[in-house]
């Protein structure tokens, strides 16, 4: 080993920049939910290898933002309405854990971001923007969980939780049911209780802000199933 030198290598491997802007396309709504994705156009768009594309698919494959069948096509993750039932039971049990956490390991610093991430999310519900609202929804909670200082947990929520959101956005976009005001008023009693430093008080909020975002979602996922029964031949 002692003669032996790896080659240097770039920051940013070219099959996760490749992955960096596909699920980037996915989470602004430039990919949309079953989309298909042809790996030659790809290779093609990028000018890289279909070994790369390939590989950045996989990676993909893995966070849960497209799905591939064996000798078959590659699309876009559709979720289903039990998927996001089964996405909502693991985010309860590590989420939960997360705020109350926070509430007690969280800083100065990090609860002045918590409540600026807050306010752009109230804003982005005042100006109805609903792609930008779902980024920055996610933007809240994550520096929550990064408040916790453990990135196993918070690399585990985000790999959960941004599939959700891009399918939730994609909906949400095609005119889906849904008060963005009220969803985003929902998160301030969960931000006072971190900032109280009160663990028990950080769950029980998230527990009751909890129940509406999973019905809410589910009002969403069961609107655009049942728009797609009725215009179904």
């Amino acid at each position: 080993m002692e003669d032996f030198k790896f080659e240097e290598v770039a920051a940013h491997s070219l099959r996760t920049q490749i992955a960096g802007r596909i699920r980037l396309a996915i989470l602004e709504g430039s990919l949309h939910e079953g989309e298909r994705i042809v790996e030659r156009k790809l290779a093609g768009q990028f000018n890289a290898s279909l070994t790369a594309v390939r590989e950045a698919l996989i990676e993909l494959e893995t966070e849960g933002y497209v799905t591939k069948k064996p000798n078959a096509s590659t699309h876009v993750k559709r979720l289903t309405p039990e998927d996001i039932e089964q996405v909502f039971d693991v985010r309860r049990m590590l989420e939960a854990g997360a705020v109350e956490k926070a509430a007690i390991m969280a800083t100065a610093s990090d609860i002045r971001l918590m409540e600026e991430r807050f306010f752009d999310l109230l804003e982005a519900a005042r100006t109805a923007d609903r792609r930008v609202f779902m980024r920055r929804d996610f933007a809240f909670h994550e520096q929550i969980w990064k408040s916790v200082r453990n990135p196993y947990l918070t690399g585990a929520l985000t790999r959960l939780v941004l599939p959700m959101i891009a399918s939730c956005a994609d909906r949400l976009v095609s005119g889906a049911p849904f008060d963005l005001l009220r969803d985003a008023q929902s998160h301030l009693p969960l931000l006072d209780a971190i900032k109280a430093r009160n663990p028990d008080s950080a769950r029980l909020a998230y527990s009751e802000a909890m129940g509406e975002w999973h019905s809410a979602t589910r009002r969403v996922f069961e609107a655009r199933t049942k728009e797609q029964a009725n215009a179904a031949p």
